[in-house]
C-alpha cells in the first residue's frame, strides 16, 4: 500500500463499522490537500475498493474491511498476537472447572 492509502485504512479502522465521508477522509488524512480538494482521497479509495481493502456504502461513504480472522478473534487468541486491538475482542468465557467438592 502507498503512504496514502496506509493513512486513509489507518484512519478508517479507527471508526470500526461505521462509514466515514469522503470529504472527512480526505480532511483527515491531509488538511492541506484537502483545502485544495475535498475530495483528493476519491481515487484513492476507488483503488482500495477494487483492492478488497475498504468497502463503500450507497451513499457513497467507506469504511475499513475487515477479514473475518480479525473479527472472530477471541480475547485470548489476540493476547497472543502482538499489537492486536483488544478492544473488539469476544468476552473471556471461563471454563466448566469441576468444583473441588465434587
Amino acid at each position: 500500500m502507498s503512504t496514502d492509502e496506509t493513512t486513509i485504512y489507518e484512519f478508517l479502522k479507527t471508526f470500526s463499522n461505521l462509514y466515514v465521508s469522503v470529504a472527512e477522509i480526505s480532511r483527515q488524512a491531509d488538511r492541506r490537500r484537502f483545502y485544495g480538494d475535498r475530495n483528493w482521497t476519491r481515487p484513492v479509495l476507488r483503488r482500495m475498493e477494487l483492492d478488497g481493502v475498504v468497502e463503500c456504502n450507497a451513499v457513497g461513504e467507506y469504511r475499513a474491511k475487515l477479514n473475518k480472522q480479525e473479527e472472530e478473534t477471541s480475547f485470548r487468541e489476540a493476547m497472543k498476537i502482538p499489537g492486536a486491538n483488544l478492544a473488539d475482542t469476544d468476552i473471556i468465557v471461563l471454563d466448566d472447572q469441576d468444583s473441588p467438592g465434587a
